[in-house]
C-alpha cells in the first residue's frame, strides 16, 4: 500500500512538472512577444483576431476588461517589465522542469526556492488585484512546493539507498 501512495505522489509530482514546463513555454513566447512588439500592437492585434466576436457585442464586459489590461501594457516601461518578467520566469521554469525530470538533486531546493520567491510576489500582487487566476496559479504553486519537497525526500532516501 505504501509503495502505491509513493507511486501515487511521484505521478502527481511530474504532472506538476510537465505543466510548470508547459507553462514554461507560454511564458517564453508570451515575454518574447511583449518585447518584440511596438508599443500599440496588441491592442490591434486582440481587435482583429476578435473583430466577428465584436460585430455582435461592442459592449462586452469580457473584451472591455481585456481592452482595458492590454492598453495598460501598452505603456512600454509595464510592457517592458511584463515582457522581462515572463521571460525570465519562462526560462527558470524550463530549465528547472527539466533537471526535475532528470532527477539532480540540486534542482528540487534550488525549485522549491525559485517557486517560494514568486510565490511571495504573486501573494503581493494578489493582495492588490484580487486576481481569481492568480489565486488558482498561487495555490497550484503551493501544491507544487510540496510535491517537490515530497520528491527531494524521496530522491535523497533513493539516492542514500544505493551509497
Amino acid at each position: 500500500m505504501r509503495y502505491l501512495k509513493e507511486i501515487y505522489w511521484h505521478d502527481l509530482f511530474e504532472a506538476g512538472v510537465f505543466l510548470k514546463a508547459l507553462n514554461s513555454v507560454w511564458e517564453m513566447f508570451g515575454g518574447i512577444f511583449l518585447l518584440a512588439f511596438a508599443r500599440g500592437a496588441l491592442p490591434r492585434i486582440v481587435v482583429f483576431f476578435s473583430r466577428s466576436e465584436l460585430l455582435g457585442d461592442r459592449d462586452d464586459l469580457l473584451f472591455r476588461s481585456i481592452m482595458m489590461q492590454l492598453n495598460h501594457l501598452s505603456v512600454g516601461g509595464t510592457r517592458t517589465f511584463v515582457g522581462v518578467y515572463l521571460l525570465f520566469h519562462g526560462v527558470m521554469n524550463a530549465f528547472l522542469a527539466y533537471n526535475l525530470y532528470r532527477s539532480r538533486l540540486w534542482a528540487y531546493p534550488v525549485s522549491m526556492a525559485f517557486v517560494s520567491l514568486f510565490l511571495v510576489y504573486q501573494l503581493y500582487r494578489l493582495t492588490h488585484t484580487h486576481s481569481l487566476l492568480l489565486l488558482a496559479i498561487s495555490i497550484f504553486d503551493v501544491a507544487f512546493i510540496v510535491l517537490t519537497y515530497h520528491e527531494y525526500r524521496r530522491q535523497q532516501k533513493k539516492q542514500h539507498a544505493i551509497i
